[in-house]
């Protein structure tokens, strides 16, 4: 290691002295060089010349050895650091290096970043210079903008001198061989000259704008700036002579204080948060849909705004807005089938980024600090916020869902949907698709399950994919004949038509479990012979009306009657992402979005009159 380590400097010295030999080795010969400034050291009068342009070489090479020299900023730390993780683990001890258990973690300072040819972690790092082999960094990145003035400067004189310094020969030949070393210093100023001044000018647009080369090329796998609300604003602007000359020039601004200028101008920026949205809604259990204009909530810093896109009809959404279930409140803008895009997020939105395709289903916040939300299941909360006819937190706020143009949600309360799934087909997913997803992976279907899937429509279709993809035997049960072979072609191996009693009996004991996605009322009994010992029947369409069961088929096959609703927000990103794996999406039909249209579908969801899920298009219809 200490060969290494001994190699690494020598390494160092040498690219240094390559670099100051070739410019200003280049520079220093053109001194002997018949030239203004050979004349000059023999004018006396002229001595001045001489003197600024040695001044020029003296600056940038005073201002070369301080960039190269100088800490560029170096996080400090008492042990080397494994950087995977973006800590520091420090002491406050340095007497104390066995003793792990002193050791503290320090967060990695705002704007810095492990240089990996220094192994160290640099403040506002900006690039490692392979040329002075030095990071460039926020103590020594005035130094490297004064070398590289000083050096503009310097190089462009020298081509001035360097040109004069040609001798003339009318042969051609001899001209080559008389100037060929003027050539070669021409073209080592020329090159240099061009490298400084991209440098030169890039830099001084960083100094200007208060920026970073590493910010700028990776700022889409840096946080804090990837999670902004637009992917231009530049959170450390402050005014461009504000930047240069304060902040810049006379580092006047510390380290620890980057902090407090990005939050400043994030919160600035927050207050141009959209709010104002429109969307259908009702005012009563038999009024028509109609069009609203209403106030989303400012943005908080965890919240993210989306545009809305897509939002699938569910058959809830006709139960609360018909007020079946006798728990409305009006106005009502139903809708929890959503995805959209991400047009502005919260300075403490870390996951999501502007433009990402995202969903939000059933709910829209809880608590997050019960045992039910800690172990993933915010749909069980007591503080449970539902999307629409429900209110927020504050129990006062009402929320609307997404038969709308626009809704603010917690980012925790936000999937992200799979790039190769259509917005359109993936919004029933949000409902429709985790409510039978989830009971499905709670009792573990899998290879080899036999499964009875009651119901194909919306729900039930959409549960015949999950089923034939995680491996079950699928078998759909309908009360229509007419189904069968659609059944087929989304992956079912059998079809029982429930009125055929002959069917029915023939399949007696066949069934693992059944999941019953029927929202009409029906009678279940038929459908409990069906399972086998200690099988199980799941309930998830949610009929008005009790069930009828058989206490003694319960008995004597010791059956499991449960029930599902939506999944937490880990699960639902789980099915999301499952979908994209295995390419699953609900099948729609499409329609804009106006007070006819919904009514229309409203009307046609209830006669089963769809295949097999109704998606509003709500960018095109306001």
């Amino acid at each position: 290691m200490t060969c290494i380590f001994e190699f690494i400097q020598w390494k160092k010295v040498l690219v240094r002295a390559c670099h100051l030999l070739l410019v200003f080795g280049v520079v220093a010969s053109l001194v002997f060089q018949p030239s203004q400034l050979r004349t000059a050291l023999y004018d006396t009068s002229n001595y001045l010349y001489c003197i600024t342009y040695g001044l020029f070489v003296y600056l940038s090479l005073f201002f070369y050895f301080m960039t190269c020299y100088t800490d560029p900023g170096f996080v400090p730390y008492k042990r080397v650091p494994n950087w995977s993780g973006g800590m520091v683990p420090i002491s406050d001890d340095e007497d104390d290096d066995d003793d792990d258990d002193g050791d503290e973690q320090k967060a990695q300072p705002l704007r810095s970043h492990h240089c990996d040819f220094c192994n160290r972690c640099v403040l506002k790092y900006d690039h490692h210079c392979p040329y002075l082999e030095t990071c460039i960094g926020e103590r020594n990145h005035r130094y490297f903008w004064c070398f590289l003035l000083a050096t503009e400067i310097l190089i462009i004189w020298s081509i001035v001198i360097c040109s004069q310094s040609f001798v003339p020969f009318s042969d051609w030949s001899s001209w080559l061989h008389i100037n060929k070393f003027r050539l070669f210093a021409m073209h080592v100023l020329v090159v240099s000259l061009c490298a400084t001044t991209a440098l030169f000018c890039i830099h001084s647009f960083f100094a200007l704008t208060n920026s970073t080369t590493w910010e700028r090329v990776s700022r889409h796998r840096i946080t804090y700036l990837n999670r902004l609300p637009d992917e231009d604003l530049n959170p450390f602007h402050q005014g461009y002579c504000h930047n240069f000359f304060y902040s810049f020039l006379c580092h006047r601004i510390k380290e620890q204080q980057w902090d407090i200028v990005y939050k400043k101008r994030v919160e600035e920026h927050v207050t141009l948060y959209i709010t104002a949205a429109k969307g259908y809604a009702v005012d009563s259990a038999s009024s028509p849909f109609k069009l609203l204009n209403f106030e989303r909530r400012v943005p908080r810093n965890d919240d993210v705004v989306i545009r809305i896109h897509y939002c699938g009809i569910c058959h809830t959404d006709i139960h609360d807005a018909r007020n079946d279930w006798q728990r409305s409140t009006y106005p009502m803008i139903p809708g929890h089938e959503i995805t959209g895009i991400v047009e502005q997020i919260g300075s403490d939105v870390k996951h999501i980024r502007v433009g990402d395709s995202v969903g939000v289903g059933y709910m829209c916040d809880s608590c997050l600090k019960c045992d039910l939300c800690k172990k993933d299941f915010e749909q069980h909360c007591s503080d449970m916020c539902i999307t629409y006819n429900s209110t927020e937190l504050d129990k006062v706020t009402p929320t609307y869902g997404g038969y709308s143009n626009l809704i603010t949600t917690r980012e925790h309360f936000v999937c992200k949907i799979p790039k190769n799934l259509p917005l359109d087909a993936a919004a029933p997913l949000l409902c429709a698709g985790i409510t039978v997803y989830s009971p499905l992976r709670r009792f573990n279907v899998g290879k080899g399950s036999r499964i009875g899937i009651v119901g194909l429509g919306g729900l039930g279709h959409i549960a015949i994919k999950f089923g034939a993809a995680m491996g079950a035997h699928v078998t759909v049960i309908s009360t229509s004949e007419s189904k069968r072979e659609d059944a087929m072609k989304l992956g079912a191996k059998k079809f029982l038509v429930s009125k055929d009693k002959e069917q029915m009996k023939a399949a007696k004991d066949s069934l693992d479990f059944i999941i019953d996605t029927v929202a009409a009322n029906h009678d279940v009994r038929d459908l409990i012979d069906l399972l086998v010992f200690e099988g199980v029947y799941c309930s998830v369409g949610g009929p008005t009306k009790p069930l009828e069961i058989e206490p003694m088929s319960l008995i004597s096959k010791k059956v499991k009657i449960t029930g599902g609703a939506v999944g937490g927000m880990k699960e639902t990103q789980e099915m999301l992402d499952f979908c994209g794996k295995h390419g699953i999406t609900c099948d729609i039909e499409k329609i804009n979005a106006n007070p006819e249209t919904i009514k229309t579908a409203f009307d046609r969801i209830v006669k089963a009159d769809v295949k097999y899920r109704f998606v509003l298009d709500m960018l095109n219809s306001f």
